[in-house]
């Protein structure tokens, strides 16, 4: 709830204070000052690199709210892969919000591959059904989250968006080790 105050907050605060920017000034003045700040190339570039996350966490939520349905052997294994997909959602809409805050129109899709992936993990249930495949294609998802999140921390980003990403990085990589811990457990 914190999360989604403090996004409506940082949203609302610039959208405010550029009303206040365009008063006194003239139609052409308006004008210039209304295009979207996404026409910048490097702003452009920066959307289209936060719209693939936010496509890749959409299917990485799909992933994990289906791997939870995986009958569970082991105590506590659903829940994780439960609290996992809300906490990837929660994470897709910040990701989302600075879309927008850049101008831009969020990604409301997944990926083909993420479509694939899940396929693929369905078909592998079918044969072994048990919560450790469930861990295996969770930790592969998360693998493939760190991957896209280190290339993405290699575009050129804005300093919000690279403290965004910095905080995403951490959140993935200590999300993989308890993925890690837990496969090992099993």
């Amino acid at each position: 709830m914190r999360l989604h105050i403090y996004a409506l907050t940082a949203i609302a605060a610039p959208l405010a204070l550029g009303a206040c920017a365009n008063a006194g000034l003239t139609n052409s003045e308006k004008a210039m000052a209304s295009e979207s700040t996404a026409e910048a190339p490097y702003l452009k570039t920066e959307v289209n690199e936060l719209n693939k996350l936010t496509s890749i966490y959409i299917d990485a939520a799909a992933l994990y709210k289906q791997a939870a349905d995986i009958p569970d052997k082991n105590n506590g294994i659903k829940e994780m892969l439960l609290e996992l997909h809300d906490y990837r959602n929660g994470e897709r809409e910040v990701i989302q919000d600075r879309v927008i805050a850049l101008g831009g129109d969020p990604a409301t899709m997944g990926e083909a591959l993420g479509t694939g992936h899940r396929t693929f993990t369905a078909l592998r249930t079918a044969v072994d059904n048990d919560s450790e495949v469930a861990i295996e294609e969770v930790l592969r998802g998360e693998e493939y989250i760190r991957d896209e999140l280190a290339k993405t921390a290699k575009t050129d980003l804005t300093p919000e968006s690279a403290a965004l990403i910095k905080k995403l990085q951490v959140s993935v990589n200590a999300e993989i080790k308890k993925l890690e811990a837990k496969d090992k457990a099993i």
